[in-house]
């Protein structure tokens, strides 16, 4: 009854996370980005309102184009960065701080002012900052005055080195004119020297008329480097800090950081913690969540039948209809129920399920194939005075081990006393075992209530001889290796794990609708129902039924 064929099920442990995924861990790790986020604004508030105020003054200035060359007279443009340059250097600042008085160096003032452009202007937004707001007007005035200043004085310096370089040249052709006359008069006139001096008077007056000329046009010239357009005025409120955007900011930094540690966290840790995670890491869908149910934990009590109302019995309805569905393809009629370690509740689980498949029609052999520590017979009233060691040892035939219950579609092969089992995996491994397995296959379903497959290796052996492994964990303690290490072990023996369920549930239910509903309308019947039409009418209804209909 094994089955050659591998899951087809996607392998989920390769996936990725989508949003969905993303949204869930948020709001699983909820109460971490909150303590980040209120710790960052906190912080960020603590620094906004600790620091000292600061007033800012603003004047703006007209640029207008500086002297290139007396002789060129002004450019067309202005060079702005030069100009932005200039208003925060040395020179200008120590001007600033001889109109600002109080003895403070220039150095010591070019922290606090700053400088822009606005593109395509030339017109310059000179700022001075302060915790004083009557000596940041004064701050930016002064600068401003400073700098029209120091473009004004270097104008003016450039015209009258111009001046005296004329004048200089002037003094030198009148000294040539003045040696040239004195020849001319001693030399006869109307002589080739006569003619040749006087050719040589006209030309040092041509050139000095020139230069007199240049001199008259450039000490004229004007040496305004510009207007201002806006005075600074006093300040009426702090510009810095600006508390509003220091807490925005913090908040925007504390939910990125609370996030991206949410989501380490989530990566690097190894529990397990809704349905999503425990499909990619099982390789098969999530057929059941049951509910932790106190009144009933550590008993062997048939919650689906002792309280068939409860959550507990409506879960295992709702893993018995995801079950159905996917025992139609490929044909699944031999379950082993396992668990990565003991205490897991695999054989709460495959005691109720078992029962909750007879409720609804099903023929169904449960079978205690833990040899080591038995239970399964307990739920059902059932001494062990005998079972499948005594079968498998060819003591006692099958018909005669196989025990009625009071579901009349359920019998229950016990394990039989542990005491007279000496070697249970070899058991196991026989060929009796799967003789068994084939004989109590003649049921609708054969429920194995196998070992935990950490523990020891008889439940790898039963894994090879089913049709498939149903994987039971608890929630509390469910971790990624914990389910990794025992598919990789099942697949490798040959084992189909076709679905997993979650025992002691409490968040898990809460964070995720994964319902008998979610189920028959979402992924899991696209992927499982026959092509070509709905799920068979008698099988439909007996879903439907929720295990409330008794066989006839």
């Amino acid at each position: 009854m094994a089955v050659d064929a591998r899951t087809t099920w996607p392998d989920r442990s390769e996936a990725v996370f989508d949003v969905r995924d993303l949204l869930r861990l948020l709001a699983r790790r909820r109460w971490t980005i909150l303590a980040v986020t209120l710790l960052a604004t906190a912080l960020a508030a603590a620094y906004s309102f600790s620091r000292t105020p600061l007033y800012t003054a603003k004047a703006t200035v007209l640029v207008r184009p500086v002297l290139t060359s007396p002789l060129e007279g002004r450019g067309d443009q202005v060079n702005m960065p030069t100009e932005l340059e200039l208003v925060t250097s040395s020179a200008v600042a120590q001007l600033a701080a001889e109109l600002m008085g109080g003895g403070v160096p220039g150095q010591a003032l070019l922290p606090h002012v700053s400088v822009r452009n606005p593109a395509g202007t030339e017109i310059l937004e000179i700022s001075f900052s302060d915790p004083d707001p009557g000596r940041a007007r004064e701050g930016a005035q002064a600068f401003t005055d400073a700098y029209l200043r120091f473009r004004s004085e270097q104008a003016a310096e450039a015209i009258q080195r111009y001046v005296t370089r004329l004048r200089t040249e002037i003094a030198d052709l009148d000294a040539q004119i003045s040696s040239i006359n004195e020849q001319l008069a001693s030399v006869p006139q109307g002589s080739t020297q006569w003619r040749t001096l006087s050719d040589q008077r006209s030309q040092l007056d041509a050139s000095r008329l020139a230069l007199q000329g240049q001199l008259v046009s450039v000490s004229a010239l004007s040496t305004d480097p510009g207007q201002v357009v806006q005075p600074a005025q006093r300040p009426t409120a702090p510009s810095s800090p600006d508390h509003p955007v220091n807490l925005a900011l913090g908040l925007l930094a504390g939910l990125v950081g609370g996030a991206t540690l949410a989501y380490a966290r989530e990566r690097l840790s190894d529990r397990i913690a809704e349905p999503a995670v425990l499909e990619r890491y099982l390789g098969a869908p999530t057929l059941g969540l049951i509910p932790r149910t106190p009144t009933l934990r550590g008993s062997a009590r048939l919650a689906i039948v002792e309280d068939p109302r409860g959550p507990a019995a409506e879960a295992y309805r709702t893993l018995r209809t995801n079950l159905l569905a996917v025992s139609r393809r490929p044909p699944l009629k031999s379950l082993l129920v396992t668990s990565a370690d003991m205490g897991e509740g695999k054989t709460t689980t495959a005691a109720n399920l078992a029962a909750a498949l007879a409720q609804v029609g099903r023929s169904v052999v449960l079978v205690s194939a833990d040899l080591r520590f038995p239970r399964a017979h307990a739920f059902f009233g059932i001494p062990n005075e005998h079972g499948l060691g005594q079968v498998l040892q060819g003591k006692l035939p099958l018909s005669e081990a196989l025990a009625d219950t009071d579901l009349p579609d359920l019998r229950v092969l016990p394990s039989g006393p542990v005491d007279e089992v000496e070697e249970p995996v070899e058991l196991l491994q026989s060929d009796r075992m799967r003789e068994v397995i084939e004989r109590c296959g003649e049921a609708d379903f054969v429920v194995i209530d196998g070992p935990p497959v950490l523990a020891m290796a008889d439940s790898l052996v039963l894994a090879g001889m089913v049709d498939g492994v149903l994987f039971v964990m608890d929630a509390r303690s469910a971790t990624r290796t914990g389910v990794a290490e025992p598919r990789h072990q099942i697949e490798q023996v040959g084992g189909r794990i076709v679905g997993g369920v979650v025992n002691r549930v409490e968040g898990w239910a809460r964070r995720a609708a994964y319902t008998a509903y979610d189920y028959r309308r979402g992924l899991l019947y696209r992927l499982l129902l026959p092509e070509g039409g709905p799920e068979p009418a008698a099988s439909s209804a007996r879903a439907r039924d929720g295990g409330r209909r008794r066989p006839s």
